[in-house]
């Protein structure tokens, strides 16, 4: 995708998460027409339907955002060899300066769209986290750092699932600090792949 199109498609997020949040999410991504999205970012209806089905498809645009961000933090982390208990906290806080940016309702609306079973995936291009952490448990294993009993997708799958459901904890308010929960629950997945620990598999 040119730079162009990508900051067409960002203006058009900026402008739905600001009005959606002048209304309130409970009932501003309803209430919202695609036309009031269109005339707060400048752009046709046309242009709107270039970028995105449909209004809630703006939603996964923030996952894929996010998931980006992520993804280049672990290019960056693979890239200078780091191990994987310094690249896991590079990536968290990184993760987390970009939640934390976002209205806590916009993200458990998010997360709510992205468990959607039957949600539409045609404007939906782009990493998921699970890619990035694959990256990092892929290095780690060729250091030696975690075991080579589990496969690095399967254990990037896994801390994913733990990374989705602090992010939801932390957009409902049950968890304050979100980059020192994030870091630390994938410090217990790492210290339990150690390549020491006997797996019972």
């Amino acid at each position: 995708m040119q730079e162009r199109s990508r900051e067409t498609r960002r203006r058009l997020v900026r402008s739905a998460l600001h009005l959606w949040t002048e209304r309130g999410f409970e009932t501003g991504i309803e209430d919202t027409k695609v036309e009031e999205i269109c005339q707060a970012a400048g752009v046709t209806k046309g242009t709107f339907y270039f970028h995105f089905a449909h209004k809630e498809d703006i939603l996964l645009e923030m996952g894929v955002e996010t998931a980006t961000i992520l993804n280049d933090t672990a290019n960056r982390c693979v890239r200078a060899d780091r191990g994987i208990n310094d690249s896991l906290r590079t990536v968290m806080n990184a993760l987390a300066r970009n939640i934390k940016g976002t209205p806590p309702a916009a993200v458990s609306r998010a997360l709510a769209e992205f468990r959607r079973p039957n949600r539409s995936v045609a404007s939906y291009e782009g990493p998921a986290f699970a890619e990035a952490f694959e990256k990092l448990f892929a290095r780690a294993q060729e250091k030696g750092e975690v075991t080579g009993q589990i496969e690095a997708s399967e254990m990037a799958q896994i801390l994913e699932a733990l990374v989705v459901d602090s992010i939801m904890e932390w957009s409902q308010g049950r968890l304050n600090r979100l980059n020192q929960a994030l870091y630390r629950r994938a410090a217990i997945v790492v210290a339990g792949l150690h390549p020491d620990n006997e797996l019972p598999l």
